[in-house]
């Protein structure tokens, strides 16, 4: 069972995808050196899929009806306009799928499918971040957040169909790909953005597993605040930042571990965070850009901590185990650092929640969104 767990472990310690670890690296996770060695590729990216399939953080909503209709001539990740004339005004969509997951997965098939479906036939493309199935989840760990962007970028840039705009549905971790996208690029912009579950205010805990502020100044510590710890330490270096993508996303909340979070973290100079962030406005005009941001909460979400984070909360600096700020209270909020309150003010920012656990939705639920959200 070591392998599993140093699936887990990848979400927060450093990874690469070359075929050697650091030395200071091998003699601190000489077991995770070794797997990150392994020859065989594809049977790593098989268990990482296994793992998000045990974990459930695989897209899985096949139903009855929409998977009679599947198209033989349909290529994996997009789906094309087909037999009628569509409305001019109807974007095609873009979809980005979560950790574990890929676009060459046959639930992430059926949801490009199904969407394209809800509207008529609109052109729908999955983008991946790898050229293979197995490339595109073993990058879902080992390419980090800036270089998933770029990759991510060329696609749309490559993609005919796309170049008047789109809507975005990114499903957990997918969202920090679209979230980057209209950040550093949004050129052709992205008109509506449907961040279902995203890890957009950042990972604040080891998932299930959540330490109390007040044993920082206890004599006995609880396996949590270990695991805390360990991560804090290793996600913020400049290595395990280049080469893991939930490293860049780790925030967390502890007072003495936000300085390296400010200094090391992607997702801190996305949100432009910090005492000595300086603006790049440039960053906020591409945001803005963006006219319709659904933020979508899991009401039971054990996957993100803390999961009113997916509608940008953030634990209280001065109780952060404990007290859960609402996005009005946040810094970034407060500060307008990234155009979010901006956005606010401009009627652009819409809330959802569903019951259940993390993208655990119904399809109900979803068919719901799309047809609200991205129907001119």
């Amino acid at each position: 069972m070591i392998r599993p767990f140093l699936l887990y472990m990848a979400c927060v310690l450093p990874a690469t995808i070359l075929s050697y670890c650091p030395e200071e690296e091998r003699q601190l996770h000489p077991v995770l050196c070794r797997w990150l060695e392994e020859k065989d590729t594809d049977q790593i990216a098989q268990e990482m899929n296994e793992w998000a399939r045990h974990h459930q953080l695989l897209v899985d909503l096949r139903t009855e009806n929409t998977t009679a209709a599947f198209d033989k001539e349909w290529t994996i990740t997009k789906v094309a306009a087909k037999s009628r004339q569509l409305d001019a005004q109807q974007l095609p969509v873009v979809l980005a799928h979560g950790m574990g997951d890929s676009c060459f997965n046959e639930g992430m098939q059926h949801l490009t499918q199904h969407v394209s479906q809800l509207l008529d036939g609109v052109y729908t493309v999955c983008i991946p971040t790898g050229k293979t199935q197995q490339e595109d989840t073993k990058n879902g760990y080992f390419l980090n957040m800036d270089a998933s962007v770029d990759v991510f970028a060329e696609a749309i840039r490559q993609d005919d169909q796309l170049q008047h705009g789109f809507h975005a549905i990114g499903l957990s971790q997918g969202n920090n790909v679209i979230r980057g996208y209209m950040t550093r690029y949004n050129a052709p912009a992205v008109q509506t953005f449907l961040a279902i579950n995203g890890v957009n205010a950042g990972e604040g805990a080891v998932p299930y597993c959540r330490p109390s502020l007040s044993s920082l100044f206890q004599t006995g510590f609880s396996m949590c605040d270990l695991l805390m710890e360990q991560a804090s330490h290793r996600a913020y270096t400049q290595w395990s930042q280049q080469h893991s993508f939930q490293a860049n996303y780790w925030r967390d909340p502890r007072p003495i571990a936000m300085p390296l979070y400010y200094e090391y973290s992607q997702l801190a100079r996305w949100n432009q965070e910090g005492p000595h962030f300086q603006s790049n406005t440039t960053w906020i005009e591409n945001y803005l850009k963006t006219q319709q941001f659904v933020w979508i909460m899991a009401d039971e979400d054990a996957m993100v901590w803390p999961k009113e984070g997916e509608q940008w909360g953030a634990p209280d600096p001065d109780d952060p185990f404990e007290r859960i700020l609402t996005m009005e209270e946040t810094e970034w909020y407060t500060l307008d650092s990234f155009g979010l309150a901006t956005a606010q003010s401009q009627g652009k920012n819409y809330f959802e929640t569903f019951p259940g656990d993390h993208l655990r939705f119904s399809m109900e639920d979803f068919e719901r969104w799309i047809h609200t959200y991205l129907v001119h």
